[in-house]
C-alpha cells in the first residue's frame, strides 16, 4: 500500500476528516517516519532513518538551491517551483521519441533533489510527501495528454507509480485537497502548490464527468478563499492623513494652469462636434442597409467533437467489477479483468462477455477512434500444451479480442494487438488476489 493509499483509505481515515484530524502521527503512521530517498549521485541506497543530508550534497548549485529554499516566505513552494515550471512548460511535441525517455529521467532526477532539498531545508516529511505526490500525478496527466505521451507508453511506467507505487492520483489529488481544506492553517503551503496545479490545467477525474470544469472553478475558488483567510492583513497607516514633504512637489509638477484646461475642454468639445456633425450627415441609406445585412447574419455554433461514453455504457459491468473504465479527453482506456472473460489457460472468450466486448467496439466505431488492444497475465508458469509460454498466451487472448473489434466493421489498420505477458503487473504475483489483477486484458482508444 502506497503512502497515499494509507492516507486516503478506509472508513476509519473518513471518520478522523470529519474530526479534522488527518496526517498526524497518531493515525496508524501513515506518516510516521520519512522514508529514505535514492542518492542522485550514486547508486547506493540512502539508509531508512531521519538523518539529514548533509555529506551528500556535493555541488554548489544545489547548495545554493537550499539556501534560496531556506530564505524564500514560503519554503515548501521555492523548493518545488522547478517542477512546476517542468510542468507549466511541458512540450506539445517531441520530434524523437527515444528522448522521451530522458526527459522522464530528467522529472525523476528532479523530484528525488527535490525530496533532498526539502529535507536539508527542515520542512516536514509530511507537506513533502503530498506535494511529490501531487506533483507526479500533475507530471504524468500533463505527459500522458501529448500525442508523444500516448505513443511512448508513459502511463504503463509513470512518475508516480515509480515514487509512490500508486496510479490512482487522479482521484487521491482531490481527497488530499478535502482533507487538507480541514486544517488550512497548518498546511497553507501545500494547499498553495495544489492550487497552483490546478491553476496550470491539471484535471484528474472531473475531465470525464460532466460538468467538471464547473466543479473545478469552485474547487479552485474554495482553495484560494481558504488561503487568503490563512494570510496575516497589512496593519492600518499610524497615521492616515500624515503630511509628506514630496506630496506637495508632487502635485505642484503635474498642475495645469486653468486657462489651459479650458482650452483643452474647448477643444475636446469642438472635435465631438465636428464628429457627430459627420457621422449624422452621412446617407441614412448605408445605415439601413447595413442593419438589414445584420438581420441576414446567421452565426452557425460549431459542433462540438463527439467523446466516448464507454463509463456509462458499462456502468453495470463497472459495478459488477467485470472491466474498469478510465476516460480522459484524448484517450480511454477499458481494462477486462481475466478471470472473467477468459477460462484459466484458454484464449478464448467467454460467450456471456461477448456482448460487452461488441458494445466497446460500436462505441469505438462511432467516434472512428484507433485501438490499442495488450493482453496480459501472472508470472505462474503456463502448465497447458497449446501455449508455449504466458507471452504466446496474452498475444493470443489481445488477437481474440482484436477480431471482435474487426467483426464491427472497424478498419484492421486502425486494430493493433499485443501480449506484454508477465512484464507489466499492477499488482504483487505472491498471492492470489494480485495474480487475478495481473490477468487482465487492456484496450486503449485514441480519437
Amino acid at each position: 500500500m502506497s503512502t497515499m493509499d494509507a492516507f486516503t483509505s478506509g472508513d476509519e481515515a473518513l471518520n478522523l476528516q470529519a474530526l479534522g484530524k488527518f496526517l498526524v502521527d497518531e493515525q496508524g503512521g501513515a506518516f510516521g517516519a520519512p522514508p529514505s530517498f535514492s542518492d542522485p549521485f550514486s547508486n547506493e541506497k540512502a539508509p531508512v532513518s531521519g538523518r539529514r543530508y548533509h555529506a551528500r550534497i556535493k555541488t554548489e548549485s544545489i547548495q545554493q538551491r537550499v539556501a534560496k529554499v531556506r530564505a524564500a516566505q514560503i519554503p515548501l513552494l521555492e523548493a518545488a517551483l522547478p517542477l512546476l515550471r517542468a510542468l507549466s512548460e511541458m512540450p506539445e511535441t517531441v520530434p524523437v521519441i527515444a528522448d522521451v525517455e530522458l526527459l522522464k529521467d530528467i522529472l525523476r532526477h528532479e523530484i528525488t533533489l527535490f525530496s533532498v532539498v526539502c529535507d536539508e531545508a527542515d520542512i516536514p516529511w509530511k507537506k513533502m510527501a503530498i506535494v511529490r505526490y501531487c506533483l507526479c500525478t500533475a507530471l504524468d496527466e500533463a505527459a500522458h495528454g501529448t500525442s508523444w505521451g500516448l505513443q511512448s507508453g508513459w502511463s504503463q511506467s509513470n512518475l508516480l507509480n515509480h515514487f509512490e507505487g500508486d496510479n490512482d492520483g487522479g482521484n487521491k489529488f482531490f481527497l488530499l485537497v478535502g482533507r487538507l481544506s480541514a486544517s488550512p492553517h497548518e498546511f497553507p503551503d501545500v494547499l498553495e502548490i495544489m492550487l497552483h496545479i490546478l491553476g496550470l490545467g491539471f484535471e484528474g477525474r472531473y475531465s470525464i464527468i460532466d460538468d467538471g470544469e464547473r466543479q473545478l472553478t469552485r474547487i479552485r475558488q474554495r482553495l484560494l478563499t481558504l488561503l487568503q483567510s490563512t494570510r496575516e492583513t497589512l496593519p492600518p497607516a499610524l497615521s492616515p492623513h500624515a503630511y509628506c514633504e514630496g506630496q506637495a512637489a508632487r502635485k505642484s509638477f503635474f498642475f495645469i494652469p486653468v486657462k489651459v484646461s479650458l482650452a483643452l475642454c474647448a477643444l475636446l468639445v469642438a472635435a465631438l462636434f465636428l464628429g457627430c456633425k459627420y457621422y449624422l450627415s452621412l446617407p441614412q441609406e448605408l445605415f439601413r442597409q447595413q442593419l438589414l445585412a445584420m438581420q441576414r447574419l446567421h452565426i452557425t455554433e460549431p459542433r462540438p467533437p463527439e467523446r466516448l461514453r464507454l463509463a456509462v455504457l458499462l456502468k453495470a459491468e463497472i459495478a459488477r467489477h467485470w472491466v474498469s473504465v478510465d476516460e480522459s479527453q484524448r484517450e480511454s482506456r477499458v481494462i477486462f479483468h481475466g478471470d472473467s472473460m477468459f477460462a484459466v489457460g484458454d484464449a478464448s472468450v467467454r460467450p456471456e462477455r461477448i456482448d460487452i466486448i461488441r458494445r466497446v467496439a460500436a462505441e469505438v466505431q462511432r467516434v472512428n477512434g484507433e485501438v490499442m488492444i495488450i493482453g496480459h497475465t501472472d508470472s505462474t508458469p503456463i502448465r497447458s500444451g497449446a501455449f508455449a509460454s504466458n507471452q504466446a498466451l496474452s498475444e493470443k487472448r489481445a488477437q481474440a479480442v482484436a477480431a471482435y473489434f474487426r467483426e464491427q466493421g472497424i478498419a484492421p489498420e486502425k486494430i493493433t494487438s499485443k501480449g506484454a505477458g508477465d512484464t507489466q503487473p499492477i499488482a504483487s504475483n505472491h498471492d492470489a488476489q494480485g495474480r487475478s489483477q495481473n490477468r487482465r486484458v487492456e484496450i486503449f482508444v485514441t480519437y
